[in-house]
């Protein structure tokens, strides 16, 4: 067990049953997610019209943000392996209202881009690896099941909080829809996350509180951690996938537009992805497979072939593409909240999975304008879905690679 369940199973106030748990964090992700991320491509254009502030330099705040909680990943991780989740979470959601409220004020290019700072970090602190830590922490090797269904639930934020934020934006203007979307995080996520009390499970980790080993253990499990060729594998694959991810969120529209799409068919296109997210959660959920990471094989073929018919297709090839693509990535969310425990340790869950994201979250950063790049190079797009399809296939040779290595890619196979 690690410090940081001391105060928590220590504590006088009541602490959460499994079941409210889940639901706190469903509703807080739906709301973080949707208030932090999603909704951004929103207030480009109204941002430009009022302000004048050109769409790549609304776009290059947006990746100082995206930048930003890749770079505290590791230090947010670390720190929920001493501090309890809800002090960390609460915070991280206070800061969020700061950052939006900033936003709304904007009266300068400069505070533009430094209110990403205090966002990027509530990103680091608010979205889905520090609700991971908590699922993991409060439910231990039984984590699976858990994160399935809070994932479910953050898989509607889009659907939930795009239209939401279009409406207002609309009817009350963009600096008003920022009000209320700080209020949100305000009054509904930092209540909510302060109240994450739980009694830490005895399988989270076999270290004891305030002893020299839990201080000690962050620096030495990351060096072991980073000398396993296993884990660097595991990063690639989700390198790759969090790469592809931030190319579609960026260029899909465009890239449609390119392949002489009509409006209509596009906002299907694009509106089948989520939908498909949550049904490939759905699925996964119902499936009896002991090592849930040995799924990796067939998401990631589903994903290639998703992105070739995104490729090479046209007309309702495309539409396969997104529910393919949709369903692939839905499963991948919970892959890499199972990826560390699975295959690297069981224990200082925190610490391992903020090692991982940092160079996933890098490079999900940086895509968007590789993606500008590849696109200007080639004078169109084939280039960056070729590069896509790629990637796909690079990821599922890395996972291989990390379930052979653990003895998980035969079927019966047992962890090594």
């Amino acid at each position: 067990m690690t410090a940081s369940a001391a105060p928590d199973s220590a504590a006088a106030p009541a602490q959460l049953s499994p079941r409210q748990i889940v639901w706190t964090l469903g509703i807080t992700e739906i709301i973080s997610w949707g208030t932090l991320y999603f909704t951004f491509t929103v207030f480009i254009g109204p941002m430009n019209d009022s302000l004048g502030y050109g769409k790549p330099f609304l776009a290059g705040g947006f990746s100082l943000g995206l930048l930003v909680w890749a770079m505290c990943s590791f230090a947010v991780g670390r720190l929920l392996d001493r501090v309890p989740a809800r002090k960390v979470m609460g915070i991280g959601s206070v800061l969020a209202a700061i950052g939006l409220l900033l936003w709304a004020w904007c009266p300068s290019p400069a505070l533009f881009l430094l209110m990403w700072m205090p966002l990027g970090l509530a990103m680091a602190s608010t979205l889905y690896e520090p609700a991971f830590v908590v699922l993991r922490q409060a439910f231990g090797d039984g984590y699976q099941k858990p994160i399935v269904q809070v994932t479910l639930f953050a898989g509607f934020a889009s659907t939930i909080f795009i239209p939401i934020g279009q409406w207002l934006v609309l009817h009350l203007g963009w600096r008003e829809t920022l009000v209320i979307f700080a209020a949100l995080n305000l009054f509904v996520c930092a209540p909510l996350h302060a109240r994450l009390r739980y009694a830490v499970h005895p399988s989270y980790s076999h270290t004891g509180p305030h002893t020299p080993l839990a201080a000690a253990a962050s620096p030495s499990i990351a060096r072991t951690t980073l000398r396993q060729p296993v884990f660097w594998a595991v990063v690639l694959a989700f390198t790759a996938t969090a790469v592809i991810a931030s190319l579609l969120g960026a260029h899909l529209i465009p890239m449609l537009t390119e392949k002489g799409l009509p409006v209509g068919q596009q906002l299907v296109v694009a509106a089948l992805i989520g939908p498909a997210q949550v049904a490939g959660r759905l699925a996964m959920a119902r499936l009896p497979i002991d090592h849930p990471v040995r799924l990796s094989m067939p998401v990631y073929i589903v994903m290639s072939l998703g992105l070739l018919c995104l490729t090479l297709g046209d007309g309702y090839w495309l539409m396969v593409a997104a529910v393919c693509y949709g369903c692939a990535n839905g499963v991948n969310t919970m892959l890499r909240a199972m990826a560390m425990p699975e295959l690297i340790s069981r224990h200082h869950y925190a610490t391992l999975n903020g090692l991982m994201m940092t160079p996933v979250l890098l490079m999900q950063a940086a895509a968007p304008w590789i993606g500008a790049l590849l696109w200007r190079v080639a004078g169109g797009y084939w280039l960056m879905l070729w590069v896509m399809v790629a990637l796909a296939i690079g990821a599922l040779a890395a996972f291989a690679f990390a379930l052979h290595q653990r003895g998980l890619l035969r079927p019966g196979g047992a962890p090594a």
